[in-house]
């Protein structure tokens, strides 16, 4: 079990780096807009028709008007029945706000005539260009990398990062990374959703080339073995991968989202690694390349597809999401041939006004079922792991899970940033919720391996509190329980779904 000192230290670290770069404008009190409205709203006869004679958007000095008027479900013009009014303008605020160009947005009318009304909504733009120092460990998560890897700071990456969300005021965003330590990288990112006058459809391009010192290249007791295999022997990188991508968006509306990418990766790796799997063949390691090769050059197409219709994005209370992925891996290349399905949903429900439970599913299924060892990640990664076991990875070809969730808001906090006297900027909010979960899941790998958390049914569950505040930060604390036997808390900053 970690030391409270630690967890102390990482809460602190987090808040402090967050506030360093979060100065925004306070919390806007949404529900005293609502309750305007709605007492403007009641003066009006019950199922009278209101017509919406003008929208416009105030606070917007990066933003075009019309990219946030994009998101509003009704045009000027509009015919809203009176007892409808209120719950269409809140729908309007929550695409607004979901489009993640605002700290806050809150409707607003400011003229009533007969059977119209006039409808702005005051906005605060975020901070749109980042050009920041960049600091981050490599591992998979914070646990890992105190405990397994014993703190090394020869797993970290430092460098700068340049983050340009709406470059031009039309939500595209750029973003370049020179990145050294533990990886080497240098990439450059774009990509404009709204690049026709319907603004519907969109373009993407990037170019990534990086060189890592170390390799992951196979699963032994469902952890991760690394080449070379400790930290004081990371010298000379010993992976190396170039990926270029283009890509074609295209959003109707407002809930749906599709994407279609064609990338060209090629990646090279030593033949020592080739050796090692080799020689651990009774323990179930699996050529990293088909043929044991050393270097593999490969295309793909990528569809991706989500939807949303939460009231948060980035922490959704209530309201349904799915995002989903479906791409083949090799175009043709030999040695390489995967066609992989993944998606996850989630359905939010609003009990009270700060209670909420969730149910989210993952899912992802890839065939062949014959693959190298370079395709065979499931659980364990990014999100999609089980509350409890963040120690481990369990490689497949199919997997699931399926995480529960109930919440309560306990309290909110403004914390003072000591830096403007602007009203505007004094304060930053934080608002803290604590939560119990419960989680089950599965891998399916059909060939032997070491490895005894695959092929088996998982359940982990715990409690724990996660702490909101703006530019979509997430801070989760939780304190989770396996059907190992095995206990302990652990942190996670990232989105909730």
């Amino acid at each position: 079990m970690l030391s409270k000192r630690y967890y102390i230290f990482s809460f602190l670290l987090v808040m402090s780096l967050h506030v360093s770069i979060a100065v925004a404008q306070p919390s806007v009190a949404i529900d005293t807009a609502k309750e305007k409205l709605r007492r403007i709203v009641a003066q009006f006869p019950d199922s009278s028709e209101i017509i919406i004679r003008s929208i416009t958007v105030t606070g917007n000095k990066k933003t075009k008007e019309y990219i946030a008027l994009r998101e509003v479900p009704f045009k000027k013009g509009a015919r809203i029945m009176s007892h409808e009014l209120v719950d269409a303008i809140e729908q309007a605020r929550i695409n607004v706000f979901n489009t993640q160009l605002f700290l806050e947005v809150v409707p607003r009318i400011i003229a009533t005539e007969a059977n119209a009304v006039d409808l702005v909504f005051d906005v605060k733009e975020r901070w749109y260009f980042f050009p920041a120092p960049y600091f981050k460990l490599v591992d998979r998560n914070l646990n890992q990398w105190w405990v397994e890897q014993n703190r090394s700071l020869e797993r970290v990456n430092y460098g700068l990062k340049f983050n340009w969300d709406n470059v031009s005021g039309r939500r595209d965003k750029l973003n370049f990374n020179f990145i050294n330590g533990y990886t080497r990288e240098y990439s450059v990112f774009y990509e404009q959703p709204y690049a026709d006058k319907k603004l519907e459809k969109g373009f993407l391009a990037g170019v990534f080339y990086k060189q890592s010192r170390q390799l992951t290249f196979a699963t032994d007791s469902n952890r991760q073995v690394f080449f070379p295999s400790t930290n004081t022997q990371i010298y000379e990188f010993v992976r190396t991968t170039f990926k270029a991508e283009a890509g074609f968006t295209l959003r109707k509306g407002v809930n749906h989202r599709h994407a279609f990418r064609l990338n060209y990766v090629s990646e090279q790796i030593p033949d020592t690694v080739n050796q090692i799997i080799e020689s651990n063949a009774v323990k179930g390691y699996l050529p990293y390349f088909t043929d044991n090769k050393t270097r593999q050059k490969f295309g793909e197409i990528v569809y991706g597809y989500q939807y949303y219709n939460v009231n948060n994005i980035v922490y959704p209370w209530k309201g349904f999401a799915f995002t989903g992925t479906f791409f083949q891996r090799g175009l043709g290349a030999k040695g390489m041939n995967m066609w992989q399905f993944s998606g996850k949903g989630g359905r939010f429900f609003q009990i009270t006004k700060k209670t909420s439970a969730s149910a989210v599913g993952y899912y992802m299924i890839k065939v062949p079922f014959k693959q190298p060892g370079y395709n065979m990640a499931a659980l364990g990664y990014g999100d999609w792991f089980l509350r409890g076991l963040e120690y481990y990875v369990i490689d497949g070809v199919q997997a699931g899970i399926l995480k529960a969730t109930i919440r309560q808001e306990v309290f909110n906090i403004n914390i003072p940033t000591f830096i403007l006297k602007n009203e505007k900027y004094k304060k930053i909010p934080f608002k803290f919720i604590v939560k119990a979960y419960g989680d089950i899941g599965a891998s399916h790998l059909p060939v032997y391996t070491n490895s005894i958390l695959n092929n088996k049914f998982l359940y982990t569950y715990g409690a724990g509190i996660d702490v909101l505040s703006y530019y979509d930060f997430v801070a989760r604390f939780e304190y989770s329980f396996n059907q190992l036997g095995e206990k302990g808390l652990f942190l996670h900053v990232r989105r909730d779904f």
